[in-house]
């Protein structure tokens, strides 16, 4: 069956006329008519008599029209769904992301993105550094976002680097070091500091930076995760170093102070990608969100 066709007999049921029908529809009585007599021949009987330069519909037209009502709903909804799914107002993208980034800056731009997207499911999902290069890898995340020093070596995987951040200072803000323009080893190591544990990524070139200055690395308290250290620094525990995105949490408190880490160690974010599947126009939107809500993070806590 021919929807176009139907849509033509629609017009005509409605306004009881192919004039009327032609008018509504921006097309020529003479399209109107012909359409009319091509959903007839196709379907075998006649809709309409014939009275001069009149049509009446008969019953076989009337209970036509009833039982097609459901055919345009339905054909009405998946335009609509169409219309949304061009516009990126409907469909479900899901993301993986470090900490790092999960409990910052995509909260932020999430919530934007969904402002004018009310038919839109984000899922989000906070994990660590290997977890998100192994669920972008399988596919099981639209796109991933990482805190990283490097990109990964991954042949199936496509990384795009959104921005510059690096490693800063946070600090109780009535500490002796507080009023610092920026810390070094040797001026950490004479207090009490928080340090991230061995196996955060960031910890490797934290220590050799105390290596490489003779600064003692002792620490009185030791985290997996940034965000922990941030916390304890501002409870008082002591100095901590980690990366300008999870400062950034804390930079409109009084209860800390962020200074610069010299020698300075840089830090990139990364948007992560499926080598073999192109990212879909929702995906596409949110990542151009993130991007917009990113701002430089390193630059702005961490002035040269």
């Amino acid at each position: 069956m021919n929807l176009r066709l139907f849509g033509i007999f629609r017009a005509v049921m409605s306004a009881r006329s192919t004039i009327g029908a032609a008018r509504s529809l921006n097309i020529s009585q003479p399209t109107v008519s012909n359409a009319i007599r091509q959903l007839e021949d196709e379907l075998g009987f006649e809709l309409f008599d014939r009275l001069g330069n009149r049509l009446v519909a008969r019953d076989e037209a009337r209970v036509l029209l009833k039982e097609s009502e459901s055919m345009f709903l339905f054909a009405d909804r998946l335009a609509g769904v169409a219309e949304d799914l061009k516009e990126n107002r409907a469909g479900r993208v899901r993301v993986v992301a470090t900490p790092q980034l999960g409990h910052t800056i995509l909260p932020g731009a999430i919530t934007k993105f969904l402002a004018t997207r009310p038919k839109v499911t984000v899922v989000c999902d906070v994990i660590d550094s290997h977890q998100v290069i192994e669920n972008t890898e399988a596919m099981a995340a639209d796109f991933g976002m990482a805190l990283a020093l490097e990109p990964a070596l991954s042949a199936n995987l496509k990384m795009v680097l959104m921005d510059e951040a690096e490693v800063v200072c946070v600090l109780p803000a009535g500490h002796v070091l507080a009023e610092k323009k920026a810390l070094s080893p040797k001026d950490i190591s004479a207090f009490p500091f928080i340090a991230l544990e061995n196996s955060a990524r960031l910890s490797a070139p934290i220590r050799t930076a105390f290596n490489s200055a003779g600064a003692r690395y002792a620490p009185s308290i030791e985290v997996r995760y940034s965000e922990t250290a941030c916390l304890l620094a501002r409870a008082g525990a002591g100095v901590t170093m980690v990366d300008s995105y999870s400062a950034a949490s804390l930079a409109q408190t009084r209860a800390v102070k962020i200074v610069p880490f010299r020698p300075r160690i840089s830090v990139s974010v990364w948007a992560i990608f499926p080598k073999n599947r192109p990212p879909s126009r929702l995906a596409r939107a949110l990542l151009e969100e993130i991007k917009a809500g990113m701002g430089g993070a390193g630059k702005a806590l961490a002035p040269r």
